[in-house]
Order: C-alpha cells, then structure tokens, then sequence
C-alpha cells in the first residue's frame, strides 16, 4: 500500500508541476484540517515545547507561499512524511487513508508555492572576492601567485565559500588585505633585476664520505668501550672514559651506530659515487639528507630538477619513491610536484626530472628525501626492523646526484617593474596619477576608477612623498590601497534606480562567467567579446564557455567547487598510525584528493555522462595511489585513465580511498559518516542534523564489530530512527578500511584488561569479525554487497544525483545558498542537461544560458 501511495503522488506532482502556471493562484494555503493531523500525530515531538528537529507545528503558517523559510518547512514534511521517516517507528503511524490525502494536498501546494517563490527570484548578494579567488586574481594582475596565508579562511562560514551573504568585510580585514597586497607588490615591483638561471649541482657522495668517516671515528670510541667492558680490573680513565657508566653507553649506543653505518654505507660500494636516502623520521646518528640551498638566489621562481636515482630490490614498491621538499627554517612545503617513483636498479640509475615551485620572496633549499610517513607513530615501524638487524628498515633509494637549474619567471611578472619607471619630463604628481589609473582600471577589471578616488590616492602619493617615502616606495603603498579596495574586493553589479532583477552588462556577464569556470578575471578574449556587444548572444556565450571550460585555469573550478560539495575537509582531519596502516601516508592522502578531483575532471573534458561518478570501468590515478590500490604497471607520478578488471570495487565515487578516508575517525571506518556522505551528496537526500548532546561511540572498551558498536548508538531514542535510514548504507561499504583499502574481514584491536601494562614491543591482540554489507537504500532496494550497493545507486538514483549537482552548481555559480525558489529552476537546469548527454559540461551550459545566470 505505501509504495502504490507514493507512486501515485509522484505522478500527480509531475502533472500538476506540467500544468500549474504562475497566474493561477497567488498563494499556496493548506486547508485548516491539515492541523488536526499534526495535532493526532505530531504535537508529541514537533510543539512549542519540544521543537525537534527545530520544527514548531504549533506556530508553523497554513501558507506555504508567505516565504521561501516557510515553504521550506512544509517542503520537509513532504519528504519526511513521504519517505516513511516521519512519523518514528516507536509512534503512532498515520493510516495509509490519511496519509494519502494529505500528502496529495501537499503535493499540489508545494509546486503552487514553489512556483510564486521562483517568480520573486533568489536574490544574490554582491559578494567580495573569497581568498582563493583573491589569490588568483593577483596572480593574474602580477605573475606570480602569493601567500594569502594570513586572509581569512573563506571555507569556514559554511556552504560555499562563493556564498555572498557569508563573506563578510572588517577593518581588521581591510588591514590583513592591505598587508598581503603590500607584501606581493613589493616582491612584484622589486626593481633588483631577476636573476639570470643558473645550474648547481650536488653530488651524493658528499654524504656517504662525512658519514664514512663519522664512523671511523665512532669505531675507534666503540672499540675503546668494547675493550674495557671485556676486561677487568683496569679504571676506565685508561681508556678514555671517566665512569665505568660512560663506557657502557658509548658502547651501547655505538653498536646501534655502527649497525646504522654498516646498513647504510660502509659495506654498499655505490655509496662511493652518491648517498642512501634514509627512512624513518627517527633514524639515529644518520639525520643528514641532499640539500640544494637557493638562499642566495633571488627567492621565488620555478626550478628544474634533475636526480639520477637507483632503488634496491629488496624495497617495497611503496618506498621506492623520493620526495622533493622545499624547506625554509623549520617550514617545510611539500605537494604532489615534488614526488617521483625510483624504479630503475642499482646497477643501472634513471634520471628523474622535475618542476618545482620556490615559494615567492621564501629563502630556503630544496632538499631530497626518501617517501616517508608524516604521522607521529612510524618510530614503531623502525623499532621493528631494529630488532631484526640492529639499525632499521634496509635501503630503499640511492641518489647519484642532484641537478638544480633555475630561476625561471612568468614573463608578466619580469615586465612589471617597467610600470614604475616614469615618462620623461613627467611631474611627480603626473607619474603618480598615470600608474594608479593604469593600474587602478586593470584591477577593477576594466572598469575607470572614480575620479575623486583617483585624485584622493594621487594626494596620498604626494603626502607620502613629502613625509619622506620614495617613489617605489609611494606608489606602492598607493597600489595597495588599490588591492584592498571594495572596486577590486566586490563583484560589483550595479541595478541603478531598479528594485528588480535587471540583466547583467555584457562585461558584467563576462566577470560572473569567469569567476564561475576559473575564479579568476576575464582574459582578453572573454573580455573582447564582452566588449563588442557580442557575448550575451547564446551561440557566442556557449563557445567561451566552452573555451574555458578547456583551459588550464578550469581545473580552479574543478577543485574548488568539488572540495566543498563532497565536503572534503574532513580528509584531513585525522592522523593515521603506521603501525596499524603501513600502506597509508602522507602521499596518499594527497593523492586520493588529487584522485577525486582528476577523475571530475576527466569526466568534464571527456564529456562523459556523470553517471561515471557513480560507477565506471576505469580510475584515474598516480603510481602512488595505483600502488595503494594494488593496480600494475602505472609509473609516473601524473594522473591517467587505468582501465580495471570487471569485479573491481573500485571505478567512481563509492571505490575512492578519500570517501572513505572522510567516513573513518582515523581509527575505525565509520558507518554513520559514510552513510551521511553517500545520502547527501549521492542520492541528494541529506538527513536532518543531528540533535544536541550525542553521545560518542566508544572504541576501547570491548572488542566489537561495528554493527554491534552502532546497535550502542541506536539505543538512544533521539538517534534511532536516523540510524535506521543512515547505519545501513554504511554497512554496505563496511570491506573498506578507515584508509579505503578493500578487506573480507574486520580486525579489532582487543582493549588490554584494566590496569595491565603492556610493553611497547608487546604485539597487539586482534579479534576478527566477518563483514556483513548487508542493507537498504531509503527508497527500499536492498543489497547483500557492497557491489550491489553501487549497481541500486546507480541504477536507481542517478537522478537524484543528477539534481544534486544541479542544486549546487546553483548555489556555487550565483553565490547564494540554493532555496525553495530555485526549485523550478533546478528543474530546468536538470531536465536540459538530460537531454544534452547529462555530462557536467550540459550542466554548466544549462546553468550559464539560463536567465538567473546573466541577471542582477
């Protein structure tokens, strides 16, 4: 019975939603004897008193269409009353009579509603530019792009970080932008001429040879040691020691040493023409590592690498990898650019060539390392090794020697100290005057600054001049004051005299358009179709789109947007040990976010249908993330399209390591946040947040599978009927580990009995469960395994995915939070894009044409 109710409603919703014009009803009003239900079934949780869920009945308006907050509300009730969540399995059901006509009339005054809503219009806010945005943009402006470290983390005001109504503006902030505009023009500006490049050389045995003779030197004090405790009766100043205790710490320090230096250089001839790179952040007496200091160099720039390399045949492939970090003081900075697998033997080294980045006006060396983890427990995994050979994990890489060539600069960035030279015979109060309203107009893209604000910025250029400041100097700070200005902060759209919506100029659409595809300004092309008139005709507007969408600079967009809507913060909240994941690390990490994105990407370019994020017959990866996965025969540390074997758990969204990354607490895999992940961002049917004052699941008090750890959970009455929506889509993901890689059974740690102590050697106890993937999707499909999971979502829910990524395109795209009033409009955006392939291109084309898109 319920689910012919629900098919009927479905069906009369389609025809009324087909129907329904603006013109005929101007408000959408529930009949008064839909109170008489709430108070039968309802009031209990949903009164004035109670407020679950945030939800007052009691005060709730019978018109939907008052406003979008209100319609909101009744638009949640449908869905709770139509999904069988409301009312809770512990209360009294409705009966499928009653259930039936009120969800009928609600249907019908749902699409009147959300038809007068959309006719207002979602309202977008003039919004400033986010912090990536800001960074983008005075990349484009100077060639090089700065730290804005210190501006504020736009993500954090929730939703998109695009939102206008979230991005607020301080004086403590116009001073935070003012000094990163400061700090990036005078590393811009700076009139010392670039360096020419150059190339230094290190070469491996520098190390091998002071490490070579360390050990001579160690031998001679541990020979010393070694003889006065074999002996007895002479003291122990005939040998250089001052205490019987000295000696027996020299020597048993010294035995680690020496095993350390026999490991890793004295008996290995290769280490006469270059150096191990060493393992483990705790690697005793051997701390150094090839370093190519740039100190003296103009800072800033990008540089060329050249490392010739060998890796030993007894490492693992995942430590066949060195990694290239750039290190100033105690700050370390370290990306994907810079890691590349050794694969060639000993006997016959590769050469290995990299671009790498110097940070702009950061001095510091680049310096050469072995792949290592970064979390704070691989100390363990050396404790093991050191029990088996007395030093640690055996050689991984060999380096000949390292090849540094470099600075090359961006050519925008070696012509702009030209803008400060002045004309000739030209005025102090004219040289100022010309560089500020280039400058000025360029910065608020193409826009002519106000003459009085030009006027007021060539005062302050004097003022500064007759307090003392130089020219460069002067200007500037004058230029600075151009950066942190609301003409450069604010995508500025001006109605004039109009209350209502009016279309945007062509420029205007031009700004919004790039801003959208690239978080950055328009470039010439964008803006010279803008300016002859031409860009607010369709097929002219569809081809740049298009344009941009092929650029490098749409990858932005890609990472961007893709970072907040699969809210993928949450993949660096946690530490994960080595010891208990010796596969995962730092790398990875980066790597499984590097995946989600590329994969996007690839379905983007590719114009794919996006049901290949749902599932796919191939994976786009690294060797890094190939080697997590077990794949062969991917090297390289680019990003490319592997097919997989049939009955692969990987290929889309549900397969990639950083899902599950983001659905684990660093210890265990979590069934809840995988669950809410896949409801809100897959099947677009995201669960109500959760009530205050839940209680934490505990991990260490009993050895548990983790069904029965959620059945602990599901006792709460406040959390029960969530989980039973939530819980069993988690489930189904369950042969994944908290790091994503694929498991038959669920290893336990068993907790230690109260007030037993445990050596650090002591090997953990385990407890293996069998793992039941086991459930049901909300719409009633069941699954016995995690493939069939993947086969009902896609087979099933492609269109509420589909709608998904409508709604958030919407709210990213107009910076505004997606609302009942677009409803109509997702709609649209949705059903064209069907036609045109359902690829994510047929997405931004539908949302781009639209007239909410080129409206202000």
């Amino acid at each position: 019975m319920k689910q012919s109710i629900l098919s009927t409603l479905a069906v009369t919703a389609i025809i009324l939603s087909c129907n329904l014009s603006f013109g005929q009803s101007t408000k959408a009003i529930m009949p008064k004897e839909s109170a008489e239900l709430f108070r039968k079934y309802c009031y209990d949780c949903h009164d004035s008193q109670s407020q679950e869920g945030k939800l007052d009945l009691e005060v709730l308006s019978f018109e939907i269409s008052k406003d979008i907050q209100t319609a909101e509300h009744w638009d949640n009730i449908l869905a709770a009353l139509n999904s069988g969540e409301m009312p809770p399995e512990d209360a009294t059901p409705i009966s499928d009579k009653e259930k039936a006509a009120f969800l009928e009339e609600l249907s019908k005054r749902m699409v009147v509603a959300r038809n007068i809503l959309s006719d207002s219009g979602g309202e977008i806010t003039m919004r400033r530019l986010n912090r990536r945005e800001y960074q983008n943009t005075l990349e484009a402006l100077l060639g090089f792009r700065p730290d804005v470290s210190t501006l504020p983390d736009d993500e954090e005001t929730g939703g998109f970080d695009t939102a206008g109504g979230s991005l607020f503006f301080s004086s403590d902030q116009f001073e935070q932008y003012r000094e990163t505009a400061t700090r990036a023009l005078e590393y811009a500006l700076n009139s010392k001429a670039r360096p020419k490049p150059r190339t230094v050389r290190f070469e491996g045995e520098t190390i091998s040879q002071a490490y070579i003779a360390k050990a001579e030197e160690k031998r001679e004090a541990f020979e010393l040691a070694k003889a006065f405790l074999a002996q007895a009766g002479k003291p122990p100043q005939d040998f250089g020691f001052t205490t019987p205790e000295q000696a027996k710490n020299v020597y048993d320090n010294h035995t680690y040493a020496m095993a350390v230096y026999d490991l890793y250089f004295l008996t290995r001839p290769e280490s006469k023409t270059g150096t191990i790179l060493l393992p483990g952040r705790h690697n005793g007496p051997v701390k150094r590592m090839p370093r190519v200091v740039v100190e003296s160099w103009y800072p800033g720039g990008t540089y060329k690498l050249r490392i010739k390399a060998a890796s030993y045949d007894t490492a693992m492939d995942h430590e066949r990898y060195l990694q290239v970090q750039f290190q100033s003081g105690k700050n370390i900075f370290t990306t994907l650019d810079g890691l590349a697998k050794v694969t060639a033997p000993i006997e016959d080294p590769q050469i290995i060539e990299l671009q790498l980045q110097n940070p702009a006006g950061v001095k510091g060396a680049f310096r050469v390392k072995q792949r290592n983890y970064e979390e704070p427990w691989p100390y363990r995994i050396d404790i093991q090794w050191k029990a088996k050979n007395g030093a640690g994990r055996l050689p991984a890489v060999w380096v000949d020697y390292v090849e540094l060539e470099g600075p090359f600069f961006n050519e925008r960035l070696q012509q702009l100290p030209q803008l400060l030279q002045p004309d000739d015979d030209q005025s102090d109060e004219e040289y100022a005057r010309s560089i500020i309203t280039r400058f000025a107009t360029e910065s608020f893209r193409n826009r002519t600054p106000d003459p009085d604000y030009l006027d007021n910025l060539v005062r302050y250029y004097l003022n500064r001049r007759e307090a003392g400041d130089k020219p460069q100097k002067a200007i500037i700070d004058c230029l600075a004051l151009v950066l942190s200005s609301p003409s450069f902060l604010y995508l500025i759209e001006p109605r004039g005299d109009s209350e209502s919506p009016v279309q945007l100029s062509d420029q205007e659409l031009a700004i919004r358009l790039a801003y959208f595809l690239w978080s950055s300004p328009p470039d010439e092309s964008l803006m010279a179709a803008a300016n002859n008139g031409s860009l607010s005709e369709p097929n002219v507007l569809k081809t740049q789109t298009e344009r941009l969408i092929q650029d490098p600079r749409f990858d932005r967009f890609i990472s961007g947007f893709t970072h907040q809507w699969l809210d993928m913060k949450r993949i660096d909240m946690f530490d994960f040990s080595a010891f208990d994941f010796p596969e995962f690390d730092e790398s990875v990490r980066r790597s499984a976010r590097e995946e989600v994105y590329q994969t996007i990407r690839h379905v983007t370019i590719a114009d794919l249908p996006i049901d290949q994020l749902l599932k796919s017959d191939f994976v786009i990866v690294n060797d890094v993330l190939a080697d997590f996965y077990q794949l062969p025969d991917v090297n390289g540390s680019e990003f490319r399209k592997v097919s997989l074997p049939p009955a692969s758990p990987r290929g889309g969204l549900l397969g990639m390591a950083a899902v599950h990354i983001m659905g684990s607490d660093g210890l265990r895999s979590s069934p809840v946040e995988r669950g809410v992940w896949v409801l809100r961002h897959l099947l677009n049917d995201p669960p109500p947040p959760a009530p205050p004052n839940i209680p934490m699941l505990e991990h260490e008090d009993a050895a548990l599978s983790i069904r029965d750890l959620q059945k602990r959970h599901q006792e709460e009455p406040q959390c029960a009927s969530c989980h039973h929506k939530i819980d069993p889509i988690g489930y189904g993901m369950e042969n994944f580990t908290a790091t994503g890689l694929w498991r038959e059974m669920e290893a336990v740690k068993i907790p230690p009995a109260a007030n037993a102590k445990r050596s650090k050697k002591q090997a953990l106890q385990y407890k293996q469960f069998p793992i039941d993937p086991s459930g049901e999707l909300p719409r009633g499909e069941r699954f016995t395994s995690y493939h069939e999971l993947r086969e009902n979502i896609l087979n099933h829910y492609n269109d509420a995915f589909a709608r998904g990524l409508s709604e958030n395109l919407i709210a990213y795209a107009l910076g505004r939070p997606y609302a009942i009033s677009d409803h109509n409009f997702a709609t649209q955006i949705t059903t064209d894009a069907a036609e045109e392939g359902n690829t994510i291109t047929a997405f931004i084309h539908a949302l781009v044409q639209s007239e909410a898109f080129r409206l202000k």
